[in-house]
């Protein structure tokens, strides 16, 4: 039996590898193209978005009561940027330190992030506690437990009990910085006593006379006045036929 001819041999061998070869060609060209394509793709971004792709993150670190230039000094040195959004009283921290921050300590954030910080503007006003019908111990305790400090103190008739708070200045309720005085209204008493007239009496006649009147010798001043009327009262506070309250001090005036 005789053999094929070498052209049918020849082109039996073309079309069997035929194939083969143009499926390979293909895969390459699509391969070349899709490469091509996220190179484009690459490219368009970084000039769209300068700032490398992959970033590095960091945890926020903790600037809680740090002055404002060291808090921000420590956000900058791990690559986040520090954006102050205001003041906010506090009584513990001082003003120009960091009071709030957000995000909050340890988050994990990529570098560049905005940290928003609130600084403290130091202690806020202080109100001024209601003492009334407090004693003047009870009452010193609580002004001073709330920042403020005690001033004078001045004793005025009053219906309450002696020695009872019935008021202060500034006002109960009015607001003042920490640190400021306040000062106290004492009871002395209803004025229901008539001071007595002890004028041209010896001083210890006065004395006796007054106290018999439920009050005492207050301040005693002296003034020259001839030499017959030495020791005499020449003057009192309050004057006679005024109401005082109980055990209320009369001031005396002595000729010397």
């Amino acid at each position: 039996m005789s053999s094929p001819p070498v052209r049918t041999r020849t082109w039996a061998r073309v079309k069997k590898i035929w194939p083969t070869t143009v499926r390979g060609r293909d895969r390459l060209r699509i391969g070349l193209i899709l490469a091509g394509a996220a190179l484009a793709g690459y490219l368009v971004t970084c000039v769209a978005y300068p700032a490398p792709i992959i970033t590095r993150e960091h945890q926020v670190a903790r600037v809680l009561g740090l002055p404002r230039a060291e808090a921000e000094k420590e956000l900058t040195a791990q690559d986040f940027r520090a954006k102050i959004e205001g003041e906010e009283a506090d009584p513990v921290i001082p003003a120009g330190h960091v009071v709030w921050q957000d995000p909050p300590p340890q988050t994990t954030l990529p570098g560049g992030t905005v940290v928003h910080l609130t600084l403290s503007s130091g202690p806020g006003p202080v109100t001024i506690p209601d003492i009334s019908s407090f004693d003047v111990d009870q009452g010193r305790q609580v002004i001073d437990a709330a920042g403020l400090r005690i001033g004078t103190i001045d004793s005025i008739p009053s219906a309450s009990d002696p020695g009872l708070i019935i008021g202060t200045r500034p006002a109960i309720g009015s607001t003042r910085q920490p640190g400021s005085s306040v000062d106290l209204l004492v009871s002395k008493g209803p004025a229901d006593i008539r001071v007595p007239d002890v004028m041209g009496l010896k001083q210890e006649e006065a004395r006796q006379r007054l106290e018999a009147a439920g009050l005492h010798v207050g301040t005693v001043t002296t003034r020259s006045r001839g030499r017959n009327a030495v020791g005499i009262v020449l003057e009192q506070r309050p004057a006679a036929g005024v109401f005082s309250p109980h055990q209320s001090r009369v001031n005396l005036v002595i000729s010397n």
